[in-house]
């Protein structure tokens, strides 16, 4: 892991910015609140990978018509807070302890492509970091994805 100064506020911007797109051309609404200057220490490249793959499920798995919302903030330790909210299709009771499972795929992403890494790799990076991800989710009504990662990584 290479650690430098990394903006999250800036990544969370250029990855909103990439999946817009994406979004729009699915009618999906991606809508970003990012603070000016948000700054951890970090490895840009692997943070950018965690921030990708949880943006990309997000959008991935809500209709058109629904909406993926992004919020960057601190909390009271000064960890920096990324929630990545979607009114997407849900993740079942049954299947939510196994979303970050290497190579576990949700009966309704099996029909979409992937390899199952993507989660167990976010999560792989938020801890890598000091941090993690949670998540809290409802079938059919979205979910919300709240990486937590404190300002610098201890050794």
């Amino acid at each position: 892991m290479t650690l430098g100064e990394v903006d999250v506020g800036d990544l969370v911007h250029n990855a909103c910015e990439l999946f817009g797109p994406i979004a729009e051309d699915k009618g999906v609404s991606l809508t970003c609140r990012v603070p000016d200057k948000i700054i951890l220490s970090g490895d840009i490249r692997m943070i950018q990978r965690m921030l990708s793959n949880i943006l990309d499920n997000a959008v991935k798995y809500t209709p058109p018509g629904g909406k993926v919302e992004v919020l960057v903030s601190k909390n009271e330790k000064q960890d920096v807070i990324v929630s990545v909210q979607d009114t997407g299709v849900g993740i079942s009771e049954v299947d939510l302890p196994r979303i970050f499972q290497r190579f576990y795929r949700c009966d309704q992403s099996r029909s979409q492509a992937g390899t199952g890494l993507g989660l167990s790799l976010a999560r792989a990076i938020a801890r890598a970091h000091g941090g993690d991800i949670t998540v809290v989710s409802r079938p059919s009504q979205g979910s919300t994805f709240t990486i937590v990662l404190p300002k610098s990584v201890s050794s």
